[in-house]
């Protein structure tokens, strides 16, 4: 059985153990049949296509969520850092083929859990079933509502118009700080556009007083730019 007091801390901030008391979340991990994997930079947890694996939440570390274009180059659809949650749509769906990738950015563990056995007779017995259902279908919304994101910033004709709705979803501080969570390189692919296209348009808004760039953190001059 894994020590769950272990990783207490990133169980605390993961959507999946809302709302359930920290003595009940090995009733949760025995219910799930909760698995710890390690992966090394580059390794690939799911590949587009599979049908048969399991989702997880990640321990440590980073995976890196995509898709390849026509030209087979990525497309970054989204990031997950310790506590978030991966593969559960395609893991309750236990029929669907993957759309995307997914592979570890950093050396990192990884909680695999079998979110099928939600919907099996088996599980009826654990105390925290209904809660931790309710937490996937949040989830589960919560990946809709970046997906609808994902198509409003490709759907943009303009490179200012899709920097500007992904600086839109992006938590900005008081200063008006915001802490991206993109290199230059992987917030191109991101958008989908140009790396060098990308560097120019941010400094013109550099130089028109929108905003100032200092590495991967973008301060906002002119706040009405995201209205």
């Amino acid at each position: 059985m894994i020590d769950y007091r272990r990783y207490i801390e990133c169980f605390r901030e993961s959507g999946l153990f809302e709302g359930i008391s920290e003595d009940k979340y090995k009733n949760v991990l025995s219910c799930l049949d909760a698995k710890i994997a390690d992966y090394n930079t580059g390794n690939s947890l799911v590949t587009e296509g599979d049908t048969n694996y399991l989702a997880g939440i990640v321990l440590s570390g980073g995976l890196e969520e995509f898709i390849y274009d026509e030209n087979s180059t990525p497309v970054i659809i989204r990031r997950l850092a310790p506590g978030d949650i991966f593969g559960a749509e395609l893991a309750c769906s236990r029929s669907l083929a993957s759309q995307f990738s997914l592979e570890a950015t950093e050396n990192s563990s990884v909680l695999l859990l079998d979110f099928g056995s939600l919907m099996s007779t088996n599980t009826l017995t654990c105390p925290c079933r209904m809660q931790v259902t309710a937490n996937l279908l949040q989830e589960l919304a919560s990946q809709v509502n970046l997906f609808n994101v994902k198509v409003r910033i490709l759907s943009q004709k303009k490179l200012r118009d899709k920097i500007k709705v992904f600086l839109q979803t992006q938590k900005m501080d008081e200063n008006g700080i915001i802490e991206l969570p993109f290199t230059r390189n992987k917030m191109a692919e991101f958008l989908y556009v140009d790396r060098s296209a990308l560097s120019r348009e941010l400094s013109r808004m550099r130089d028109e007083n929108i905003i100032l760039v200092n590495g991967m953190q973008i301060t906002m001059v002119d706040k009405s730019f995201l209205k």
